[in-house]
């Protein structure tokens, strides 16, 4: 991902990945397809207190957008052979 560049997802209000940008498939290591119609809790750190969801979803529910730096979990593809 080059520098300056910006994740963005979008959900319902089920948490369910319902879009997502190209910047977001890349560094996630899942296929759009993959990605959407999952839970966004997929890419979760368990590393980030639960408060920062707190938040995230307070904001939302406000109908405000949600800017934040957040740890994720991505899918690393190994290979073997």
């Amino acid at each position: 991902m080059a520098p300056g560049s910006t994740i963005i997802s979008t959900t319902d209000l089920n948490g369910t990945i319902v879009e997502c940008n190209d910047d977001f498939v890349d560094i996630s290591g899942y296929t759009r397809q993959e990605l959407i119609g999952q839970p966004h809790n997929i890419l979760r750190h368990p590393d980030v207190p639960a408060a920062v969801f707190k938040d995230l979803w307070q904001t939302l529910k406000q109908g405000k957008p949600w800017t934040q730096y957040v740890k994720t979990v991505v899918r690393m593809a190994i290979s073997i052979g």
